[in-house]
């Protein structure tokens, strides 16, 4: 079962970025770098990775490895997390024999399209997918453990030339290396950034706090054909329940336009809803009788009922 409503009562909070995820900014603290003792131990792991992926004679081009971003134990990344990461990428690449590595910028833009919260990212199904979607063979993943004036990085790399039921992953491999000054870089946040502010000016569109509707004479948007996205095959195979949330302009002509994920879900599910919602019939808001064009959050809620 597919559910939608229109978020009335959370619009101010979405304008207000409630739905973008935790973002860290580092407020006036110097920009975060790798040491040279750091950069040590982030080659010492990317050797170590080498080995387990030789083992199984995964090298050269048959073998692509995501690296994908550390995270707290919360689930969460954070500023030095992916800092981390994207140094872990780089001293791969020059190893002897390496493998393919994809490039941390295609996995960065993937996450801020997909906008995928951290708690599904714990599944090994859903790093199954992205792997996939990236067309990359391995993903090496992991947890970073702040334990004092030292980090403690755990890695492990999920390994199937073809994921199918057999996926496994290696044992974990550990390294301890100084905090140095990543100290500032350990606030949670989400995969993804915040949506860059819209320009809705085309549409002469607002957006509007919903208790001020009454008083502002504002009838929000009603859709009444609203056909059901669907159902990946992936999603129904790990029976995952869940809700995303989309932003879109509705219209002076009742039309919903460039509509894009706020908060999303994995296994195609957003491409899925996208899709639909530009099948939907909607009236527009009406401002004292005079149709206006809103720009709206929509929940879309995935639930399996047998």
């Amino acid at each position: 079962m597919r559910k939608f409503r229109w978020l009335e009562a959370g619009l101010l909070l979405w304008l207000a970025g409630g739905f973008a995820g935790r973002c860290f900014a580092q407020n006036g603290q110097s920009p975060l770098s790798i040491m040279p003792e750091q950069q040590s131990g982030i080659t010492a792991l990317a050797e170590m990775i080498q080995q387990e992926l030789k083992k199984e004679k995964c090298e050269g081009l048959p073998c692509q490895v995501l690296v994908s971003n550390f995270t707290l134990s919360t689930g969460e990344t954070c500023s030095a997390c992916i800092l981390l990461s994207d140094s872990l990428a780089k001293a791969l690449v020059p190893l002897p024999h390496a493998p393919i590595v994809v490039g941390r910028d295609s996995f960065a833009s993937f996450m801020d399209k997909e906008r995928i919260p951290a708690h599904y990212l714990d599944r090994q199904e859903a790093l199954v997918w992205i792997t996939r979607e990236l067309r990359a063979t391995r993903l090496v993943f992991g947890t970073l453990v702040p334990k004092g004036d030292s980090l403690q990085l755990k890695a492990r790399v999920l390994k199937h030339e073809n994921f199918g039921n057999s996926t496994e992953t290696s044992k974990e491999i550990r390294i301890e290396i100084p905090v140095g000054n990543l100290g500032g870089g350990f606030v949670p946040r989400e995969f993804y950034h915040a949506l860059p502010k819209r320009d809705a000016s085309n549409y002469d569109a607002e957006a509007t706090d919903p208790s001020s509707f009454q008083r502002q004479g504002i009838t929000p948007p009603r859709c009444g054909n609203m056909p059901n996205p669907e159902y990946t095959d992936g999603a129904r195979a790990v029976k995952l329940s869940g809700t995303l949330i989309i932003e879109a302009i509705v219209t002076k002509q009742g039309t919903l336009e460039e509509a894009r994920i706020s908060r999303g879900l994995p296994y195609g599910l957003n491409q899925n809803s996208l899709r639909t919602l530009k099948n939907w019939k909607c009236e527009p808001a009406t401002k004292n009788g005079i149709p206006l064009a809103m720009v709206v959050p929509i929940e879309v809620t995935f639930r399996l009922d047998y």
